[in-house]
């Protein structure tokens, strides 16, 4: 279908973008049902048993390879997945809502500097695609008032969001290269193991809490199985597939699309309102990305043998 590969790499960044703001849809209906730490780590234990049931022959096969690349997949369970749930769990505790959205999709802003800063040259398309887009998803989470950012007090929950937002860049800049002779799949079953032990003390921690709350019913039920099968096991699939072919830039373009997502989502599934925000939001982050994919101009026969005269 995809006779080029960074194409298939776009379209299955995409798909986990979408997958990740159905999940926070989803998540929303079961505020106060379900604390978010054990939300998190059941997820992620019920991917792993689905992920264990079709994949242990192929991670045993692939263990030789897979030992050499462990401090690589810790590093990702760590950065990409255990320690984000926890950072903005707490620093939704002293910031704004308004601010953690901000901070949040600013993290394809750091896998490009982050790459730059490792030697990978970015192209001028990228920066200013990932200008437009950044301008598009501030301006869809701050509803259309960007003079409302000037007015923002920023407190000690903003360095956890914008330590959580680094994360996932790290994370996404980890995974951009797998060894020969491991899958991805082998990645994903082995960073699912590691991410729920390491969630364990969270959960452990969380139990002890006051707030904690824990309701078993349907709405809960379906919110842990959606988040284990779709906005884990196959978004996060997905999402490394799209860094391997397309580059941690463009997913990461592709990633201020999020917010887009979760506001149409809720206009179909919840009833909340569009207008024109969205419009102009789409606009941006849309043409932002498009332009970011559009690789450097190609010098021609002439042109390279001008330039050498």
């Amino acid at each position: 279908m995809f006779k080029d590969k960074r194409y298939y790499g776009m379209a299955c960044a995409l798909l986990a973008t979408m997958l990740w703001a159905g999940a926070f849809v989803v998540a929303r209906l079961a505020v106060g049902q379900i604390s978010p730490m054990t939300l998190g780590a059941s997820r992620w234990f019920i991917a792993l048993l689905i992920l264990c049931a079709f994949t242990l022959p192929r991670v045993k096969r692939e263990w030789p390879v897979a030992k050499k690349f462990l401090p690589q997949i810790i590093a990702a369970a760590l950065t990409g997945v255990a320690a984000y749930s926890p950072l903005s769990y707490f620093a939704a505790q002293t910031t704004s809502a308004i601010n953690l959205s901000l901070i949040s999709v600013t993290s394809p802003i750091f896998i490009v500097m982050i790459s730059s800063l490792l030697g990978q040259k970015q192209s001028m398309n990228t920066w200013i695609g990932c200008t437009v887009a950044l301008i598009g998803s501030f301006y869809l989470v701050s509803g259309g008032e960007l003079q409302q950012l000037l007015g923002l007090h920023f407190a000690s929950g903003d360095i956890l969001m914008l330590l959580a937002a680094v994360g996932f860049a790290v994370y996404s800049l980890i995974l951009r290269r797998i060894p020969e002779g491991l899958s991805q799949l082998t990645v994903m079953t082995l960073m699912s193991f590691f991410a729920v032990l390491m969630l364990i003390p969270c959960v452990i921690w969380e139990s002890t809490q006051p707030s904690m709350v824990f309701n078993m019913n349907g709405v809960v039920f379906f919110s842990i199985v959606f988040s284990a099968v779709c906005s884990s096991v196959i978004a996060w699939l997905t999402w490394n597939i799209g860094i391997e072919h397309a580059g941690p830039a463009t997913s990461g373009m592709i990633y201020y699309s999020l917010p887009l997502w979760g506001g149409l989502f809720a206009f179909v599934f919840l009833g909340e309102t569009m207008n024109s925000v969205h419009l102009v939001s789409g606009v941006l982050i849309i043409g932002g990305i498009i332009w970011a994919s559009r690789g450097p101009k190609e010098v021609t026969a002439a042109q390279a043998a001008a330039n050498e005269a």
